[in-house]
């Protein structure tokens, strides 16, 4: 979807662009400058947290972040006629929101992954609510490491009625939310997932055609957890030897894990995440179908 011309914020995620406050104010662009943190409980970490950057007339930073795939990461682009500050105290409602499940985290909506996430799992007038002042809110639909596109496609979140007036429970993560918030996390472990594996396991990894890694990783994933597993540690496991040894690795009946199974009669009766994890320590020191 095309960028929106008359975006005047950026919001900045200053986890994953720890320099951006003094990088901002070296511009020496028009610019005003709020810390999401500021006027909270995490001040002190001002700078870790979201930022947001209203333009106050000629500037190339918006520009730049809807041309430069290195901002596009950790930047989005948002509209909005309403004072920096308004739109400042209305995001400060979502830097830690309860959830249906008694939780109470910190929201990354600076991040753009995890914001297209977010928003999607709204409509209508709870989307409108969560938008509130911003009249769209713009980030890029990010790709994985090893998909390409010749530019990147970006998503508009735009307001559709007037602000309705808000409620303590729009707020609220509810389970749509958190599925969402699930499949950015899932996204983000797909992508740590692959650059282990392009460092330590190049020669399976490349017979893995590029077309189908995505669907290919998030199949491994479901296996993993219908098998019983939940662990980042576990999973990554599960997703390695599914590499290294083959799709259905635990079900081949003449395969490393059987044989491992017939060496280790106790197995059966381990949990799922104690028994993958001792295949993984017993099959460090032996040579089954591992790449040279």
């Amino acid at each position: 979807m095309s960028y929106p011309s008359n975006a005047n914020f950026l919001l900045i995620d200053g986890v994953l662009r720890p320099d951006a406050i003094p990088s901002l104010y070296q511009l020496g662009e028009p610019l005003e400058i709020e810390p999401l943190y500021l006027g909270t409980r995490w001040a002190e970490l001002k700078d870790l947290g979201p930022i947001l950057v209203k333009s106050l007339g000629s500037t190339n930073l918006l520009t730049q972040t809807y041309q430069n795939a290195d901002q596009q990461i950790d930047a989005s682009l948002l509209s909005s006629r309403a004072p920096i500050s308004i739109v400042a105290d209305h995001l400060r409602r979502f830097i830690a929101p309860s959830d249906v499940l008694g939780g109470n985290g910190m929201l990354r909506f600076a991040d753009p992954l995890v914001t297209r996430h977010w928003l999607g799992s709204y409509q209508g007038e709870h989307l409108d609510a969560i938008l509130g002042p911003i009249e769209t809110w713009s980030m890029p639909e990010e790709l994985h490491s090893w998909e390409s596109a010749a530019a990147a496609q970006w998503v508009n979140f735009q307001r559709n009625s007037p602000t309705p007036q808000w409620k303590d429970n729009y707020a609220l993560l509810g389970q749509a939310q958190l599925d969402a918030l699930a499949q950015a996390a899932r996204w983000q472990f797909i992508e740590r997932l692959h650059d282990n594996f392009e460092q330590y396991h190049p020669r399976p990894l490349s017979t893995l055609d590029k077309s189908i890694r995505t669907e290919w990783f998030s199949r491994r994933l479901d296996e993993a957890q219908a098998w019983g597993l939940s662990s980042e540690r576990s999973l990554a496991i599960w997703v390695e030897y599914s590499l290294r040894w083959g799709a259905g690795f635990s079900e081949s009946p003449k395969g490393p894990y059987q044989d491992w199974l017939a060496r280790t009669p106790e197995a059966p009766r381990l949990a799922p995440e104690i028994r993958i994890q001792q295949m993984d320590n017993d099959c460090l020191d032996i040579e089954i179908n591992k790449e040279v």
